[in-house]
């Protein structure tokens, strides 16, 4: 059974009828697909839209006083506010909210059905392509959500859902949004051991805390094992502020700039890593692809400066055109080179031309990270022969006594 977008794979599924309304509002509930430690998730049937939808609510069953569920209510708010503020193919939308009398909160999200990126890494890393295309895509969503005012605060594999259109990021349930007034005065939140050092020791949260918890899951994605591996929350978290992650590429016959790629971003001071998740995502995915950029494309604008060359996988059909426009072009310039040797031939007396060499960028490579631009061409020099009334003219100054 597929597992769902929004599901906590701690719990099984909880599918006793007893626990399974037959509906919620107006969503036909089909079967439970995730309970977690507080909340319950459904897969349910929208009649109006005819779509399946993901429903997701506090556990019935909790043993919870009135404080603490109207706390884990206000968290679901938030929640939701979180998922609304942000709209991006590689985040796990959110389509409403409701008050149910019975269930309290119910978050309506869209049905990503997948599995996620932690039950897949029990059959092993993924490949460096794949690896590649989870860096940029999750980089690039993250970097969505930042620039809306949004942190994840909990970006771990298991909140990661790879489905057949790409990989998605799932439950902003700890997240922060500008104007929230929860899980202020610090605290650490997510999970420890993919948690930043400025969050583990003071309990600070920024875009470069999801920056660093990214990099952790794609370490581990592309390794097979963790980052900073303890056994206990307190060895994880010494080792995260003590310790750095071994190196990788060589092992796995990588290139040496995904362990440069991965140590920035993992850098122990948040002021030292990429700039955003968007660029480090870049960056890895040139290290574990160098020349062949991956299938996906990022969708989140970042600066010209850092964007990666295009490559041919990137203009799919537009190939046959560029080759016969190139060959177009090529014939041209054969020609008026034929055409100007030609003309030099016929010439009685030939003038001495300065050797020019245009001075264009192909001279200085350019960046790796840069978007090729199109170069200038120097100006062509002047060096004509003269007219013939002048050749006739100089002849016969030169035969006057």
């Amino acid at each position: 059974m597929p597992e769902s977008a929004l599901a906590e794979p701690s719990l099984p599924p909880d599918e006793g009828p007893s626990s399974t309304p037959a509906r919620i509002g107006r969503y036909e509930v089909i079967r439970s697909i995730g309970r977690g430690a507080t909340g319950q998730v459904l897969l349910a049937r929208d009649p109006v839209l005819d779509r399946e939808v993901a429903l997701k609510y506090l556990r019935p069953d909790l043993r919870l006083g009135a404080e603490e569920r109207e706390s884990l209510s206000r968290r679901m708010r938030q929640e939701a506010k979180a998922s609304a503020r942000v709209s991006h193919p590689h985040i796990v939308g959110l389509f409403d909210m409701s008050e149910d009398p019975k269930l309290g909160v119910v978050l309506v999200f869209e049905h990503a059905e997948g599995t996620t990126l932690k039950a897949r890494l029990t059959r092993g890393p993924l490949s460096p392509t794949s690896a590649a295309n989870l860096a940029l895509e999750l980089g690039d969503a993250l970097t969505t959500a930042h620039r809306a005012g949004v942190l994840h605060r909990d970006v771990k594999p298991e909140n990661i859902i790879l489905t057949k259109t790409g990989a998605k990021i799932a439950d902003f349930g700890v997240a922060r949004v500008p104007e929230s007034t929860l899980t202020k005065g610090g605290g650490l939140l997510g999970t420890p051991a993919y948690s930043a050092p400025e969050s583990v020791t003071h309990g600070e949260h920024s875009a470069a805390s999801d920056q660093f918890s990214l990099a952790a899951t794609l370490y581990e994605a592309i390794s097979g094992h963790r980052a900073f591996p303890g056994d206990d929350a307190v060895g994880v978290a010494t080792r995260i502020q003590t310790e750095e992650p071994l190196p990788i590429a060589a092992s796995l016959g990588l290139d040496p700039a995904v362990d440069a790629a991965l140590s920035r971003a993992l850098h122990k001071s948040a002021a030292r890593r990429f700039s955003s998740c968007a660029e480090m995502g870049h960056a890895l995915a040139e290290a574990l692809s160098p020349g062949d950029r991956p299938s996906r494309a990022p969708l989140a604008t970042v600066p010209d400066s850092r964007r990666r060359r295009p490559s041919e996988g990137d203009f799919g059909s537009t190939r046959p055109v560029r080759i016969a426009l190139g060959g177009a072009v090529v014939g041209v310039l054969v020609t008026l080179l034929a055409l100007r040797i030609a003309s030099e031939l016929t010439e009685t007396t030939a003038t001495p031309r300065p050797t020019t060499s245009p001075r264009g960028a192909w001279l200085s490579p350019a960046p790796s990270d840069a978007t090729a631009a199109p170069t200038d061409i120097a100006a062509p020099t002047n060096t004509a022969p003269p007219s013939a009334p002048a050749r006739g003219a100089a002849r016969r100054s030169q035969a006057a006594p």
